[in-house]
C-alpha cells in the first residue's frame, strides 16, 4: 500500500482549541481501529553519513528535540545502513536524485519517508530529500524533525480531519517549529508507553487544548514563507506495505 501525503503553506485564521494526534496504522489507514505501527524494540538506528556537515549538524539537532522530550521510551542509535535500501534496518537521511521508489521528485516535494512493515513491527524507514528543494538552514531542521516524526510511527496530525494548528505533524505546513509540540509528543510516548502498545478509544481524538486566544493571521505565512524559502510545500510519505494482504 503507498500513501501520499501534502505538506503545504496555507493561510488560517481564527481560534483553534482542540488537536488531535494520529498514528500510522497497519492497515494503511489513520483513522481505522488497526493496530498502530511501531518499532519493537523501541529503538532506531540512524545513518547520517550521506549529508554534509552542515546537514549533519541540523539532524542531530532535530533528532536531539525528539530525544529530549521523549527520553528512555525511545532511542537513536548510530547505525550503518545505505540510502533507500529498505531491508538494512536502519534509517537513512540522504539527498537522492530520485526518491527511493525511483520516482523522480515532484516540483514541489521536499522530501519522502518510506517505511517498511511486518505485523505491525517497523523495521525499517528511510528519508529522501529532494535536492533541487530551497532549504534554509531552519527549513531543513523543521523539515528532519517532521520526517523523524512519521519514522518514529506519527502520521499527519490533521489525517482524521482534526486540527492540525500547533503541531509539527500537520499536513499543512503554515507554522514554524524549532521543537515537537506538545500533541506530536503525545503521540509518541502513546506508542512507546509500555504494556500491549494498545491504543485507547479515543486516542486519535486526544484533546490537548491550545493556549486561549491564540489566533494565526496572514503575517505567520509571511514569516513560514520566507522562513523556509518557498510559498508552497508538498511532502509524499510513502508506506510500503510486507506481509499478509496488502
Amino acid at each position: 500500500m503507498i500513501l501520499v501525503l501534502a505538506l503545504v503553506a496555507l493561510v488560517l485564521f481564527g481560534n483553534t482549541e482542540v488537536m488531535a494526534f494520529e498514528l500510522l496504522r497497519s492497515d494503511g489507514d489513520s483513522c481505522g481501529t488497526a493496530p498502530n505501527l511501531r518499532w519493537s524494540p523501541p529503538r532506531v538506528g540512524l545513518d547520517l553519513g550521506d549529508l554534509d556537515a552542515r546537514d549533519q549538524q541540523l539532524a542531530n539537532e532535530a533528532v536531539a528535540e525528539w530525544e529530549s522530550a521523549l527520553g528512555a521510551r525511545f532511542s537513536f542509535v548510530s547505525g550503518s545502513g545505505a540510502a533507500c535500501d529498505l531491508d538494512d534496518g536502519v534509517t537513512a537521511l540522504a539527498f537522492t536524485e530520485r526518491d527511493c521508489q525511483g520516482a523522480e521528485y515532484g516540483r514541489d516535494t521536499l522530501a519522502i519517508t518510506v517505511t517498511t512493515w511486518v505485523n505491525n513491527r517497523i523495521i525499517d524507514a528511510d528519508v529522501s530529500f529532494n535536492p533541487d528543494a530551497p532549504f534554509t538552514n531552519a527549513g531543513f531542521r523543521q523539515v528532519v524533525m517532521h520526517e523523524i516524526g512519521h519514522v518514529i510511527g506519527l502520521d499527519h496530525s490533521d489525517a482524521c480531519g482534526g486540527s492540525p494548528v500547533g503541531t509539527l505533524m500537520q499536513s499543512r505546513l503554515f507554522e514554524n517549529f524549532s521543537e515537537p509540540q506538545a500533541d506530536d509528543l503525545a503521540g509518541a510516548r502513546l506508542i512507546y508507553s509500555g504494556g500491549d502498545f494498545g491504543v485507547p478509544d479515543g486516542a486519535n481524538g486526544c484533546a490537548i487544548q491550545a493556549p486561549a486566544g491564540r489566533s494565526w493571521n496572514p503575517v505567520v505565512f509571511g514569516f513560514v514563507a520566507i522562513l523556509l524559502g518557498r510559498s508552497l510545500f508538498r511532502e509524499r510519505r510513502m508506506v510500503l506495505a510486507r506481509g499478509r494482504g496488502f
